[in-house]
């Protein structure tokens, strides 16, 4: 339902958002931790002033995808290519290390094996908007950190999308593992090809209509349309973003297109998804067990640093870049919140495990931007 005052609250969130930003660059602090911290004052958490809708929600979801398709068209994918090893390492070692944490701490605290399957995977899934909006503030999105984690976080979506699979599936769900396989085997097999064979030829006939702005409708179609496939695949839609950014930034349009969807996502979409991560935020009604809330918080924060970091660094990296890596690597965000989700609604989930995971997304994106900032801020150890 759309707020009556929908139009305000979207005023005061957009001017906010810029004064927060402002504001947190002069105190050296990340915007993104700013514009968060912002939405939870606001939200029903503290004042409870501005109220998100159906409309705020859905700009938002329209602000993550265009924030993982300027990552996509920023990504130099022969980069990417040199770190093939170093993202699937740190894409085990971020999937292995908080899935087993989770599970065994799961299991200590008396939940069924169901259930600690899957707080192991609410584990293991990443989110990477807030990392890759500080790796941005930062300029550090194509260091080869940036590219080792934007390519270890798709990884692990998958492997998380799989593995509710398999345990919706074992717990009595019509899913069939193998399906869900296939469907995602042929998402990235037909993506590949239309990104190949066919972005190239559309964006160059495009070009020659000599239509305003034609490149960048036409570029934000094909985001639209990779971000809806995925969501139909049983992934996550930014995955078919950053997939279609990817193949967008081989062309020539590219700055073209990224000078044009930059300016449209930072001014408008951007801001209202990170402020609406606070509005959607409801620290009153967090409640449950303190101490299994408390370890698996603890653990989902450390696991990832651990896991990712460890992988990183078998992957070829330093001790500080794998860190770096390890804490870009740390949010959860919304494949942590479906898969909660679907679990509350399966009865398999109390409200403490869905409170818990709402603390988790809610801890790790204001935890990450300040850590990766230190992080980046110490020598590199080679």
């Amino acid at each position: 339902m759309v707020h009556p005052h929908f139009l305000l609250h979207l005023a005061i969130i957009l001017i906010l958002s810029k004064y927060v930003a402002a504001l947190s660059i002069k105190f050296k602090m990340p915007p993104v931790l700013g514009m968060i911290i912002m939405g939870i004052l606001l939200g029903p958490s503290v004042l409870d002033i501005v109220k998100t809708d159906i409309v705020i929600q859905w700009l938002a979801k329209l602000g993550v995808i265009l924030l993982l398709f300027t990552a996509g068209l920023d990504t130099d994918i022969a980069q990417m290519k040199s770190q093939g090893k170093a993202s699937l390492m740190t894409a085990a070692g971020g999937v292995l290390v908080p899935f087993a944490l989770g599970f065994f701490t799961s299991r200590f605290f008396g939940l069924d094996v169901f259930s600690a399957t899957l707080i192991g995977t609410v584990l293991m899934a990443t989110s990477v908007s807030v990392t890759v909006m500080t790796l941005i503030d930062l300029k550090k999105l194509h260091s080869s950190e940036g590219t080792t984690i934007l390519g270890a976080a798709i990884i692990d979506d998958v492997i998380g999308i799989l593995m509710l699979t398999f345990v919706f599936g074992l717990h009595g769900g019509e899913n069939n593992i193998l399906i869900s396989m296939a469907k995602i085997l042929g998402y990235f097999v037909a993506s590949f090809i239309v990104g190949f064979f066919l972005f190239k030829p559309i964006i160059r006939f495009t070009r020659k209509l000599e239509v305003e702005a034609g490149v960048v409708a036409v570029a934000l179609s094909l985001c639209f349309f990779f971000a809806w496939a995925a969501e139909k695949a049983g992934m996550a839609e930014i995955t078919g973003a950053y997939i279609a950014g990817l193949f967008v930034g081989q062309t020539r349009s590219k700055r073209t297109v990224s000078e044009g969807v930059e300016t449209l996502g930072q001014s408008f979409f951007v801001a209202i998804f990170f402020i609406n991560i606070g509005l959607e935020t409801q620290l009153r009604d967090i409640s449950g067990n303190p101490g299994f809330i408390i370890f698996v918080i603890l653990f989902a924060i450390i696991g990832k640093i651990l896991g990712s970091g460890a992988g990183a660094k078998i992957g070829g990296f330093s001790l500080q870049q794998s860190t770096r890596i390890g804490i870009g690597m740390v949010p959860r965000g919304e494949v942590a919140l479906i898969i909660s989700a679907m679990a509350l609604t399966r009865g398999i989930f109390t409200q403490t495990e869905y409170s818990t995971t709402v603390l988790i997304v809610i801890l790790s994106a204001i935890l990450t931007p300040p850590l990766l900032k230190w992080a980046f801020k110490e020598k590199d150890d080679v």
